[in-house]
């Protein structure tokens, strides 16, 4: 199925870096589904085996994994663009009724997010030497801050 993806994405005429992007994201965004349906007990091996769990929250739920493991906006935005691809091809292909992508926005670096307050925090424990656990559980708790408030 990813296979017939970037063959969908060639179709597009999409530069050949692009495409390696978006097949590191779908790589990336099928590796993140297939452990979250494993956690629910599910024994699977493939992408193609998680399409009964997509639904519109799954993309909030990647965006906000994104966010929590701190991946910088631009990268977070082209994971989310490939998405927007890949549910458009699912839809058009009938794999899917429905666009688990309608609606997503990309991330804006600033206030809304909280990255530039967050990472001016950092930078401050930094310099006031504190230790590393006590700025990784600060940040943490930051971070959970800012995604509520989203």
């Amino acid at each position: 199925m990813i296979e017939n993806f970037l063959k969908y994405l060639i179709s597009l005429g999409l530069s050949s870096k692009s495409l390696k992007n978006y097949k590191s994201d779908v790589n990336h965004f099928s590796a993140w589904l297939i452990q979250k349906v494993r956690s629910f007990g599910a024994s699977i091996e493939s992408f193609p085996e998680t399409i009964p769990f997509l639904k519109p929250e799954t993309a909030d739920e990647y965006k906000k994994f994104l966010m929590k493991n701190n991946v910088p906006v631009k990268t977070t935005n082209r994971r989310l663009s490939t998405l927007r691809h890949l549910s458009r091809f699912l839809v058009s292909s009938e794999i899917i009724n429905f666009d688990f992508m309608k609606g997503k926005t990309n991330l804006t670096q600033g206030k809304n997010n909280g990255f530039d307050i967050i990472n001016d925090f950092a930078k401050f424990l930094e310099s006031e030497k504190v230790s590393e656990n006590t700025r990784k559980n600060y940040l943490s708790d930051i971070r959970q801050l800012f995604q509520s408030l989203n």
